[in-house]
């Protein structure tokens, strides 16, 4: 099982980068929900909250939380956004910090170890690689 964290993003365009972020996740595999503020209405509560993205990241799944207000528990962070950034390179740098942490993996390959010799074989067969 990967493993999971609550990410807690604060900042201008936190709920943009939220979706970014969230969509770069999901092209690398990974589980990923999305805490939002239709969310915390519903719970009802920050404490509720809070207990929901500890279940949810303990088993695996990145949960990721724009809402500002609640005491994240368990493996968690906070990220503060530059408000400089656009949302899709905050969402870059957050990603740059998970894989600093051994939590996720950015070098995933789709194609098997013999898939890659077969194409490194025809780059080089047509002069592109040697």
């Amino acid at each position: 099982m990967s493993k999971g964290i609550a990410i807690q993003l604060v900042g201008e365009h936190a709920a943009e980068t939220e979706r970014v972020l969230a969509m770069r996740l999901i092209e690398f595999g990974h589980q990923v929900e999305r805490i939002d503020q239709g969310v915390v209405d519903t719970l009802g509560s920050d404490k509720a909250v809070a207990l929901v993205c500890h279940l949810l990241s303990r088993n695996g799944v990145i949960v990721l939380a724009a809402y500002r207000g609640m005491r994240l528990e368990g493996d968690a962070i906070e990220v503060d956004l530059d408000l400089n950034d656009t949302p899709d390179f905050a969402a870059e740098k957050v990603l740059d910090t998970l894989a600093g942490r051994g939590i996720i993996d950015l070098e995933t390959s789709e194609y098997s170890p013999e898939e890659e010799e077969q194409i490194k074989k025809r780059l080089s067969d047509l002069g592109y690689i040697e």
